[in-house]
């Protein structure tokens, strides 16, 4: 019942939409909506209440039918229809269907839908049903061949929420790069489950569940070498742990690249919320959870997790400072605030990173609500040098900006977002000593300080300051919006501050309650008997207590210089930006002239490179002759394998796409029957 009700409504509205041509009306798209995202949080809720009250296991296994199977007596392989909802699936069910209730609740009071109509409307409603319905199956399968379908769904659903207006080439191209990701990064994990069977090949019989590959892939402890034995060879589950990893990264490029490929964010901002918060940004980090069991005996892949989460994390956060397009400073803050969920599974902090996924769906909604009330006030408007002074109209939104702002600062004692960001950092102080990783205690720290920077200059932008209002938006229609949005805004305003019970650090509860709480930490005590951690270094009360306090110096020293540069001293932020554009202007110059020279070194290569172009793609129209008027002979072979087996092949018809399958599926039928005679 879980994925039910958003699939449901997905299919529904799409089917209603093609075989009828006709949209229903905007009361019954948001009602159907509405419902299918209701219907899906109730069933994760009882199915969360089930979990606590059963003591007989840990976990809620429900096999619905066979999938797949092959195979006869031992040897069979079966592929369950299965869904799972143990510790780490249920929290993330909830959020999910949650804030992804909360979210469709505000696009259907948004007014983002008057220039496209019900048409444009439906169609969002059913693409945002349709991702959360598939991020739910991803979260909830309970084999790894339903886990690629899950992350399939998600990576369609990305692609028609990017590409949202198609008929525009720029939206059009863009969803066609979020396709392309989303297949690389299935293409990762279909190569890990591939290896995962070629190396349990000898179990009797071989099993697609999780649980059981988790357990026999511990019993292997690292003994399989893939490519070479010694030092430095990698094993399988180094290779595991990279295939994972590069499947997170395709996930989270997907939302980043719809956030901030174009300068501007493309699509509706509702849709962009959703891969921020519930659908992409949860797949990325649920994936390097759910698989801890392999970074934990994996030490190469958790490097370079760790090293790869420390540069998005500082990447993410720089951009974020220098983007003027709100949608875009959201979408750089989700890229670093994904690297941090990186460093804490890096780590071996699960417990962390699980918060922080919990935690940034919370603020980060609630900052893209806020977002979407002054993008809607000023009539599309989203770049803050076009804001400013909006605080005395948007009173109500300002509150929801500061609570957003300071949760995602992590300056405020008081929010979930603080105490998630300051257990990764304590995770990263007691980082195993090493080359690499005596760096990321300093860059986390570097991280909180450009957080709380681009926090403080985004509020101040829009709310503070002189008003610099576009001509198109009028002062006196800006206003709150009515009260269904406003609840959206104070329910996530309370989830980022009453969210940090969830995961309370056990050195506070000691110094507030003075050790009366044993399992102050609720997720990690939850959470301990699915995930795997490595065995970090011990942090005692007396170093945590001083991360705390650099936690809370850096967040001041961002707070202290964004307020210098755009509060007290905004004239000396503008030289600085001219000195700079200076510099980079007479650097460009100089890489012209280096361009030039490489450019002439290259110039006989790019036209040969043209000619094999035009051989393979080009008929006759325009040919690259040689000086006999003849093609070159290498040119004229292309161009005759292009004409005799390439384009017949790729003819654009679906008959010829059916035979090729069919002939496809013979070819595996005769291996696979010769290969059984052997």
């Amino acid at each position: 019942m879980i994925p039910l009700g958003p699939l449901g409504v997905a299919l529904l509205l799409g089917l209603f939409l093609a075989v009828s041509r006709k949209t229903l009306s905007r009361f019954t798209i948001s009602w159907l909506g509405l419902l299918g995202m209701a219907t899906s949080f109730v069933a994760s809720l009882r199915a969360f209440v089930r979990l606590l009250f059963n003591d007989e296991a840990s976990a809620l296994v429900d096999p619905l039918a066979t999938w797949l199977g092959a195979g006869v007596g031992g040897a069979t392989l079966v592929a369950e229809l299965s869904f799972r909802f143990d510790a780490l699936s249920s929290g993330l069910c909830l959020v999910i269907s949650g804030v992804g209730l909360l979210l469709v609740l505000y696009a259907t009071r948004s007014q983002e839908w008057e220039r496209g109509g019900e048409t444009d409307f439906q169609r969002f409603i059913g693409y945002a049903s349709f991702q959360v319905g598939m991020c739910l199956v991803f979260v909830l399968a309970d084999n790894l061949v339903l886990m690629l379908a899950g992350l399939a769904g998600v990576g369609i659903g990305a692609c028609l929420l990017s590409g949202f207006r198609a008929e525009e080439a720029s939206q059009s191209r863009l969803g066609s790069w979020v396709l392309g990701l989303g297949r690389v990064g299935e293409f990762s994990l279909l190569v890990a489950t591939l290896l995962i069977f070629r190396v349990l090949d000898g179990e009797s019989p071989p099993s697609l569940s999780i649980a059981e590959v988790r357990s026999a892939l511990l019993g292997l402890n690292g003994s399989v070498v893939l490519l070479f034995d010694g030092p430095g060879g990698l094993t399988l589950l180094d290779a595991l742990g990279l295939c994972v990893l590069i499947t997170a990264l395709a996930s989270g490029a997907q939302w980043a690249f719809a956030s901030t490929g174009q300068g501007s964010p493309a699509g509706p901002l509702p849709g962009l919320l959703l891969m921020q918060t519930v659908t992409g940004f949860a797949v990325a980090g649920y994936l390097v959870v759910r698989f801890s069991f392999i970074f934990s005996a994996a030490p190469l892949a958790t490097g370079v997790m760790t090293g790869v989460g420390t540069s998005l994390a500082l990447v993410g956060a720089v951009f974020a400072c220098r983007s003027h397009w709100i949608g875009a400073v959201l979408g750089w803050s989700s890229v670093s605030q994904l690297g941090l969920v990186l460093v804490a599974a890096g780590l071996g902090a699960q417990t962390a990173a699980v918060f922080h996924l919990i935690s940034h769906a919370f603020f980060k909604g609630l900052l893209g609500v806020a977002a979407g009330v002054v993008i809607v006030a000023l009539r599309g408007e989203q770049d803050m040098r076009r804001m400013g002074s909006l605080g005395g109209r948007l009173s109500l939104t300002r509150a929801a900006f500061w609570v957003g702002g300071f949760s995602l600062a992590g300056g405020l004692p008081l929010t979930a977002g603080f105490f998630s960001m300051q257990q990764i950092a304590v995770a990263a102080r007691g980082a195993d000593p090493g080359l690499g990783y005596d760096l990321v205690y300093p860059a986390v720290l570097l991280t909180l300080a450009l957080t709380t920077f681009y926090a403080f200059r985004l509020v101040y932008l829009v709310l503070q300051g002189e008003a610099r209002l576009p001509a198109r938006a009028q002062w006196n229609e800006v206003e709150d919006p009515e009260t269904p949005i406003l609840w959206v805004m104070g329910i996530l305003g309370t989830l980022s501050i009453l969210g940090a019970i969830i995961g309370f650090p056990q050195f506070w509860s000691d110094f507030l309650f003075d050790g009366e709480i044993e399992q102050a930490n609720s997720l990690r005590y939850f959470l301990s008997g699915v995930v795997s951690t490595r065995s970090e270094m011990p942090v005692d009360d007396s170093e945590a207590w001083r991360v705390t306090g650099w936690t809370l110096l850096m967040t001041s020293l961002g707070a202290l210089a964004a307020f210098l540069f755009y509060v007290a001293r905004p004239a000396a932020l503008l030289r600085w930006v001219n000195k700079v554009g200076r510099w980079r202007q007479r650097g460009s110059s100089r890489a012209l002239r280096n361009a030039a020279t490489v450019s002439a070194l290259g110039h006989s290569w790019a036209r040969g490179t043209r000619q094999v172009a035009h051989a393979l793609f080009s008929r006759g129209a325009r040919r690259p002759a040689s000086e006999s008027g003849a093609l070159p002979l290498s040119a004229g072979f292309l161009r005759y394998l292009a004409d005799r087996l390439f384009k017949p092949v790729q003819s654009g018809f679906v008959q010829h796409s059916l035979a090729l399958s069919v002939m496809g599926s013979l070819f595996l039928l005769v291996y696979f029957l010769w290969a059984g005679t052997r």
